[in-house]
């Protein structure tokens, strides 16, 4: 299975943290994502506007015939494992933010229908009550949160301590959750690891991508659509309990897994 990298520009990112990704993936992502790679363009563009005239003074451009080639649809798994440095923001390291415009292609390109905005919630709604009933007991927690499902898996379930290989105790909730996934496949997969405060932003930053991609690598052997998948780690920037207490780091190690529905 391929992986793609996505190094995002400080720009898209400060636009992200404006709006959240999931929801651009509802409304109107097409068209947001298309107009980031634009203004990156534009920025390029002006950048090499000098050099481009003095290479038209030096010497004529020769073009290459334009040959047309049959497009071939590759599933990926999306991939965001650099990190962008925001120096203001009291040193912490921001992961890059994803290519919404990317993945709609990727999804697009693999042959997966979507479904109608009017649909959307009921088609989340009954995803939420499978999972709901094939999770229950396992440690996972099962959220709605309007259109999306947020699966909450705690890392001390799913790996060892300090580890990122997935402890064979938790093959089944996977299976469960790629048999679901199977049922429903207008559905964008979002795998995102998270680490508790202890340790380095480096150290953390690497862990909790080593953990989402072990998952999504899972999911992806179970025949999960890679194209459906971005898979990205946030370290210990995003903590959901204090980090103070035992039980409080002991949440923040996690992995989530977000469902969001593919909806046109």
């Amino acid at each position: 299975m391929s992986k793609t990298f996505n190094i995002a520009a400080i720009a898209t990112m400060t636009l992200a943290l404006a709006a959240p990704v999931h929801a651009q993936l509802l409304g109107g992502g097409l068209g947001g994502g298309l107009g980031i790679g634009g203004a990156l363009g534009g920025a390029t563009g002006s950048l090499g506007v000098a050099g481009s005239v003095r290479q038209a003074v030096e010497a004529p451009v020769v073009r290459a015939p334009v040959i047309a080639r049959p497009a071939v649809s590759v599933p990926v798994v999306s991939r965001v494992n650099t990190v962008v440095a925001v120096p203001a923001i009291r040193g912490v390291v921001v992961p890059a933010i994803p290519d919404v415009a990317v993945r709609r292609v990727a999804i697009v390109n693999a042959g997966i229908m979507p479904v109608a905005y009017a649909d959307a919630p009921a088609y989340i709604d009954r995803q939420y009550v499978v999972l709901q009933n094939d999770l229950r007991g396992t440690g996972v927690e099962v959220i709605k949160r309007n259109n999306q499902i947020v699966l909450e898996m705690p890392a001390d379930v799913t790996f060892a301590f300090d580890k990122h290989d997935i402890q064979p105790r938790f093959y089944g909730v996977l299976n469960a959750v790629s048999r679901t996934l199977g049922k429903y496949p207008a559905t964008y997969v979002d795998v995102n690891g998270h680490t508790d405060a202890i340790g380095s932003y480096a150290y953390n930053q690497r862990l909790s991508e080593q953990r989402a991609d072990a998952v999504a690598d899972y999911l992806a052997d179970r025949s999960v659509n890679g194209a459906r998948m971005h898979v990205q780690g946030f370290g210990k920037t995003e903590p959901i309990a204090s980090n103070a207490t035992i039980g409080g780091r002991a949440a923040n190690r996690r992995v989530e897994i977000i469902l969001t529905p593919y909806a046109a």
